[in-house]
């Protein structure tokens, strides 16, 4: 090989050459490292050619006591007598400009003594600064994961965990470290279903195998230490630059006290709606007590004198009819004195019963007091109300009432008002079915009058 061929080739090189005989010196030197001399301060007109490299390296050893100068001088000396035919060495080389990195390379260029070498340093700043920045960010995202409140598991493309951080561990009570075809040593059921979970159902052998991604499954598992716990297990799989599965990523947390919170804010909730539909169902029973007849069910005094206020007010406004018959049972007193007071409430009871069968679901009809019963008839006119009053009155006097003693007859008298051309208030309408009502009594009982076929007031009513 010419010269001048050689001298291109060792000049089309990046990395810094010397060629260097088995004496140490220096035979030739390349543009780069005729360069890198010049920009640190070699003044030497020949570049260290002709000089003693062996020399040079002892001079900086004695100068700086440097192990990496003396690893250096070693390697040298063992390719340059034999003892090996290359050698390597990475040093950092650093200036006050800048942090630089190179490694030496040392080869033999003959297996024969004496041999020359060929000395070689490349810069490797650039590759070093990359793998200091991933050294970096891999030791910073280890310090995040130790510090994570969440368990972090690093898998390879076989399934194998790479790392497990302390909140892992503490979540499965240790670790096992399996690949996806023993996965069914982890013991876990899904929450929603109480299914076991199969080896391959995992999230992460779903991820390796299929590239699936699954988040937050409510899982309850059995620790390694025997605990039971509830997590929410997700899993990503992990992709090269080809999108090819190289791992996966698994991340669990502990919500077991949080379920265990949930299940009893649901009791909780649970035992305050029963406790609301008991007191909603007292006040209803309240409301309705209010309202009725504690003995008949029938609509009380009160409730009876609210609803009929309100139709009187709409009879007159529309000028619409409106009638009332008021009713009670005959003798009630001798019924009471004879079977007594049970049997008095069971005859009322019996008299209510039959009012209700034969009324329509527009009229009110109500325990007055006593004996007495009170029947709203809105729509309907004087004579419409007698033809009602009297088929109540005759069912009365059709359906005897079942005593313990036997059959009982049951009549009822009944008197019939009705609003007239000019008005009336309710009060005047009550006043005057009770005038006739003590005319039914008065001709004899089981019987209806309409007031409007009274005479003049009656006041005093027979029993």
């Amino acid at each position: 090989m010419s010269g001048t061929l050689g001298d291109d080739i060792l000049n089309s090189l990046t990395a810094h050459v010397a060629v260097v005989d088995s004496a140490g010196v220096i035979l030739a030197v390349n543009d780069a490292w005729k360069r890198f001399a010049t920009q640190n301060a070699c003044t030497s007109e020949a570049f260290y050619v002709g000089a003693n490299y062996l020399e040079i390296c002892e001079a900086a050893l004695r100068r700086t006591g440097d192990v990496t100068v003396s690893a250096a001088l070693s390697g040298i000396r063992a390719v340059l007598s034999g003892e090996r035919n290359e050698f390597s060495l990475e040093y950092p080389c650093h200036s006050p400009e800048q942090r630089r990195w190179f490694v030496l390379r040392v080869t033999r260029l003959s297996r024969t003594a004496p041999a020359s070498i060929v000395v070689a340093h490349e810069d490797i700043t650039a590759q070093k600064k990359v793998e200091n920045a991933l050294r970096a960010a891999e030791q910073t995202l280890r310090h995040v994961l130790e510090l994570l409140p969440v368990g972090v598991w690093v898998l390879d493309g076989e399934g194998r965990i790479v790392h497990g951080n302390p909140e892992g561990r503490k979540i499965w009570g240790g670790a096992r470290y399996v690949t996806p075809d023993r996965f069914g040593e982890y013991r876990g059921w899904w929450l929603s279903t109480g299914e076991p979970i199969a080896a391959e159902q995992w999230g992460a052998a779903r991820a390796i195998r299929e590239g699936e991604t699954s988040i937050g499954e409510e899982i309850r598992i059995q620790c390694f230490d025997g605990a039971s716990k509830i997590i929410l297990h997700s899993a990503i799989p992990l992709h090269d630059i080809e999108r090819r599965i190289v791992g996966a990523i698994v991340v669990n947390q502990d919500i077991t006290a949080r379920k265990k919170q949930e299940e009893e804010l649901l009791r909780t909730r649970e035992n305050l709606e029963a406790v609301n539909r008991e007191l909603q169902q007292s006040l209803a029973r309240e409301q309705l007590m209010a309202r009725t007849d504690s003995v008949t069910g029938l609509n009380n005094r009160r409730q009876f004198l609210e609803l009929a206020l309100h139709e009187c007010a709409v009879a007159q406004r529309y000028g619409q009819p409106l009638s009332l018959v008021l009713f009670d049972i005959d003798r009630f007193k001798h019924i009471n004195d004879t079977l007594g007071h049970q049997g008095g409430d069971e005859a009322l009871r019996h008299v209510a019963r039959i009012a209700g069968e034969h009324r329509r679901a527009s009229d009110i009809l109500a325990r007055y007091g006593g004996d007495e019963f009170v029947l709203l008839l809105p729509g309907s006119s004087a004579e419409q109300a007698l033809v009602a009053a009297e088929r109540l009155r005759e069912a009365a006097v059709a359906e005897r009432m079942n005593t313990p003693a036997g059959e009982v007859a049951i009549t009822v008298s009944a008197g019939i008002s009705a609003f007239g051309s000019t008005g009336d208030s309710l009060e005047q309408l009550i006043h005057r079915a009770d005038l006739a009502l003590y005319a039914a009594k008065a001709r004899g009982r089981n019987c209806t009058v309409l007031d409007s076929t009274l005479d003049a007031p009656r006041t005093e009513r027979a029993r």
